[in-house]
């Protein structure tokens, strides 16, 4: 799934205007799916900048997004990322 990912956010940031937001979410608790994937699209795209909220009462901090680990009777494993496009 990592490489299906990528490639979706690859073609997916130049359709977004600046000043877009882009919400990158999995159902994953593997890192190359969720930290990683955003660790080396930041990387890649210089006009990408994290707009994640920190103060939120759900999930920790991972990389450049949020985590929630799998509960029973609860949820499954979820992660998000926040993106905005801004000028490189």
């Amino acid at each position: 799934m990592a490489k299906l990912q990528r490639q979706l956010l690859d073609n997916l940031w130049p359709m977004l205007r600046e000043g877009g937001t882009l919400l990158y979410a999995t159902c994953s608790v593997l890192p190359e799916e969720n930290s990683e994937q955003i660790e080396a699209f930041l990387a890649r795209t210089p006009n990408a900048h994290v707009t994640t909220p920190n103060d939120v009462a759900w999930g920790i901090t991972n990389g450049a997004g949020r985590q929630l680990f799998p509960a029973q009777s609860s949820h499954d494993g979820f992660f998000y990322a926040r993106l905005e496009k801004r000028t490189a």
